[in-house]
């Protein structure tokens, strides 16, 4: 079936958006789990056009829902303070915006699936978004130019291939604390101390260091690395921490406890002890470190055979150049001694007659 006229007009406007040059203005913290919801949000950038200075919003979704998805529904809600007081109250959005996820309106965006981008030719054959796959991206929705100091995500309906349809009212506010997960920056730094005494994934806290602290909801749970994992998913997709050993650690009640214990005891600011913890089924089994050991022994092995292979391969050059260069003085006085033979028995005449011939000879001789 063809594309309706609005269809294609859409489709060249966001391609056309995609050659946009754009700065990132602001990232917008969604680290917080919905609950019952079969879409998370799992980032959200505003954006910047570098030549005309216009704002947009970009968000990317994640299908949570083991049914196709035909359309999502979101509002956007805008707060500001620059209206006069008498027109205006803080607690209330000056300003809502609707807007479609669908295929029918063009604007899925880039769809991925498990990180890898679907064809152009496979999104019209599968137009609904299946399970753990995630779209929206390089959709630009456009903002005002001013007027607003905050913004939430109000995530509306959801309708289904089969035509299902489920008003969810969640609503993500990346400004206010009570909507999110609680930030590790913003934690007291006592409670900060207590972690980096339990933590027993140094390893992974160089790549992905701790952001927030960890949630558990229906569908998704929240990793302290700031990633959202199916519930099904007993590590993080992202940096490979252990689910059940976040949700039973990283919370403020633990970490509070932990600090009270820290301070009944002070010989354990000093002793590191993560003996009560099995180091082996988190980190690494001693097979894996025999087989690092033995992959760097190998790797040893083969420098040390490739740098002696180097040395005689510069030696063979070497010897070839001397062999060459005395081959070549060999050749040299070969023919001279050739072409003074040739005069002795008279074979290019008399040297009367050519004295350059007598000057070569006595310059032999």
């Amino acid at each position: 079936m063809r594309e309706n006229t609005a269809r294609k007009d859409t489709l060249k406007r966001v391609r056309k958006d995609l050659l946009r040059r754009m700065r990132v203005v602001e990232t917008l913290d969604t680290a917080a789990v919905f609950e019952n919801s079969p879409v998370e949000i799992k980032e959200g950038y505003a954006v910047s056009d570098r030549e005309t200075g216009e704002l947009f919003l970009v968000l990317t979704f994640k299908s949570l829902s083991q049914r196709p998805i035909r359309a999502l529904d979101i509002r956007l809600l805008l707060y500001g303070d620059r209206k006069p007081a008498t027109s205006y109250r803080k607690d209330v959005p000056y300003r809502k915006d609707d807007f479609r996820y669908s295929w029918e309106t063009a604007t899925l965006g880039v769809r991925t699936l498990d990180g890898r981008v679907r064809k152009e030719k496979v999104c019209k054959r599968e137009k609904a978004i299946i399970h753990d796959e995630e779209f929206g991206y390089g959709v630009f929705l456009p903002l005002p130019d001013a007027f607003f100091s905050r913004l939430q995500i109000e995530l509306v309906r959801v309708t289904y291939a089969d035509g299902g349809c489920e008003q969810l009212g969640v609503v993500s506010d990346p400004f206010d604390r009570r909507l999110r997960a609680t930030r590790f920056d913003e934690m007291d730094g006592n409670l900060r101390a207590s972690y980096a005494y339990m933590n027993i994934f140094d390893r992974e806290e160089e790549a992905h260091p701790i952001r927030v602290l960890p949630q558990e909801g229906k569908n998704v749970w929240l990793c302290c690395c700031g990633q959202k994992n199916p519930a099904a998913d007993r590590h993080c997709g992202s940096c490979g921490r252990d689910k059940d050993w976040q949700l039973e650690n990283l919370s403020e009640q633990k970490l509070l406890q932990v600090r009270r214990e820290l301070d009944e005891d002070r010989t354990k600011h000093i002793l590191h002890d993560t003996s009560a913890y099995s180091q082996t089924r988190y980190l690494e089994t001693q097979e894996e470190k025999d087989r690092k050991e033995k992959q760097a022994k190998n790797a040893k092995w083969e420098l040390y055979v490739r740098q002696v292979t180097e040395e005689n391969k510069r030696g063979w050059r070497t010897l070839k150049r001397i062999v060459g260069l005395l081959l070549l003085v060999a050749a040299i006085w070969g023919i001279a001694r050739l072409i003074q033979l040739g005069f002795d028995i008279g074979l290019f005449g008399e040297a009367e007659e050519l004295p350059e011939v007598a000057a070569l000879q006595e310059w032999m001789r």
